[in-house]
């Protein structure tokens, strides 16, 4: 993957492939740097704390500070670091949670995010803070005030800006490791061919059955794993798939005519929709990412007025 280097990141500032380093050459421009001392000596006087196992945690500065040493991008530098059994402090919570092989294969992963809006912003958000290392994302539309009741990185500030741009300006902020591709643009059957190359999985935060269809579709062709989600009112549902079938056609059968999906846009929407769907989502995504073996997944339907959620099998 290719690091960002701009501190205030735009449109048309981030690479369109993220290709990640072999690890041959991460080591040598390592070894160089520390002339050929071990990681584990260099992390010595850097340890902020242990896990009762001893496990060391060390600083994002420290980190940051290495990588520009060895000339490396932050992300690589972490999952060398992982490799020797050092964790960043960044993700000393999720220690426990993830074992430092699977840490640092989420660094190495690239999601593709199609949508930026409601669901789409809280699922890069958690995508970005769970470790992932690189994210695709495309929406050709702007905040506007009827989104600040929703959408993640919709606040006064950002009013008026692209949702794709203001999305990566935010993920920049909390991760500033992660390589972004941001598109600003209206997905089609043109473009999404190029938009799904070099990505582990696709993510579906679009609120247009049409271009779901289409994206399910391009996904499978291009053998890239999919997730679906959907919300409306105070409910939702979610579903990955790795097989290539295409789910979206059996559960919308009969379509919505241009009426009923213009209606559906402008039907009632609250927080806990897409929030609790996006949870749902990336779970998935995590489920594709770190499991091989892992096929298709439940339907899941979330009603978050009751709440209760639901699991239907196909």
């Amino acid at each position: 993957m290719t690091p960002i280097t701009s501190p205030s990141p735009g449109e048309g500032e981030y690479p369109a492939a993220f290709l990640p380093w072999t690890a041959s050459r991460i080591r040598e421009r390592l070894g160089a740097f520390l002339h050929g001392a071990s990681l584990a000596s260099w992390a010595g006087p850097h340890v902020l704390r242990r896990a009762a196992d001893g496990t060391p945690f060390v600083s994002g500065a420290a980190i940051r500070q290495l990588a520009a040493g060895a000339v490396l991008p932050e992300r690589e530098v972490m999952v060398a670091l992982l490799q020797d059994g050092i964790w960043p402090e960044r993700f000393r919570r999720n220690y426990g949670v993830f074992s430092a092989d699977a840490m640092g294969r989420l660094l190495q992963t690239r999601v593709f995010v199609l949508g930026c809006g409601g669901l789409g912003g809280h699922v890069a958000s958690l995508l970005a803070r769970l470790g992932v290392g690189g994210l695709r994302l495309c929406d050709s539309d702007i905040f506007e005030e009827s989104n600040l009741n929703r959408q993640y990185f919709c606040t006064e500030s950002t009013l008026g800006q692209p949702k794709a741009v203001a999305t990566a300006r935010g993920l920049h902020d909390m991760a500033g490791y992660l390589a972004l591709d941001v598109r600003h643009v209206e997905a089609d059957e043109k473009n999404l061919p190029d938009m799904l190359q070099d990505v582990d999985v696709a993510l579906d935060c679009l609120d247009d059955l049409t271009l779901k269809m289409l994206l399910e579709e391009r996904s499978a062709a291009a053998g890239v794993p999919f997730v679906h989600g959907s919300v409306l009112r105070a409910e939702g549902f979610a579903r990955a798939a790795r097989s290539g079938r295409l789910h979206l056609r059996e559960l919308y059968a009969s379509g919505l005519t241009s009426e009923e999906a213009g209606s559906a846009r402008h039907e009632g929407v609250i927080a806990t929709a897409p929030a609790g769907v996006a949870c749902l989502m990336v779970s998935l995504c995590l489920r594709l990412l770190l499991r091989p073996d892992a096929g298709d997944s439940a339907l899941f339907h979330a009603d978050f007025s009751v709440p209760e959620l639901e699991r239907f099998e196909f």
